[in-house]
């Protein structure tokens, strides 16, 4: 099972890059855990010490407001509550399962010992974390230009989000108001 278990790690992205061996590391210490149809694998305004990455079966995102319902669907190699297994926090959301869920359980406390025996995969988690830190702040720079512009016509802007079909989640006109004027500050 500890090959399967490799396997399903070296595909998450804040894995990629770490060897055979370092990802044997954080294999052995990962503990497998079930969850049955509607127990919860984490929970809103709870804390957590532990991501959970689904071997089998499906799980749900709950309180995901504003996004389709598919957006909160979760499976087979995806990875759950991963900020908890590196640093102190509270979940945003609740994640239950919908049918049995297989996942490994990967613990902070024991993640924070290996990459302390082996600063290389921390080192390669955080580079992992950089990439898509910088990948996240050009997307909000976009949505930002995109919002700046919509309301800089003030007038009716056409929003159309394509999903991954290529349909538009929000096929729809929407106006937006005028921005007030800024006043400018003189100097004293």
């Amino acid at each position: 099972m500890l090959v399967s278990r490799i396997e399903l790690l070296e595909r998450l992205p804040i894995f990629w890059g770490l060897s055979q061996k370092e990802l044997g590391l954080i294999a052995g210490i990962s503990g497998k855990v079930y969850f049955q149809t509607g127990e919860n694998l984490i929970v809103k305004d709870q804390p957590g010490d532990r991501a959970y990455v689904i071997m089998t079966g499906t799980a749900r995102c709950l309180h995901f407001s504003g996004a389709p319902a598919s957006a909160g669907e979760l499976g087979p190699g995806m990875l759950v509550g991963e900020l908890a297994m590196l640093v102190e926090t509270v979940h945003p959301l609740t994640v239950q399962a919908t049918d049995r869920v297989r996942a490994i359980a990967l613990h902070r406390d024991a993640l924070t010992m290996v990459m302390g025996q082996a600063p290389a995969i921390a080192q390669q988690i955080a580079e992992n974390l950089l990439i898509r830190l910088q990948a996240f702040g050009r997307d909000l720079r976009k949505v930002n230009q995109f919002l700046a512009l919509a309301a800089s016509t003030a007038g009716e802007a056409r929003i159309a989000l394509p999903d991954k079909t290529g349909r538009e989640l929000l096929p729809r006109f929407t106006s937006f108001p005028p921005i007030p004027e800024q006043k400018k500050r003189t100097p004293v």
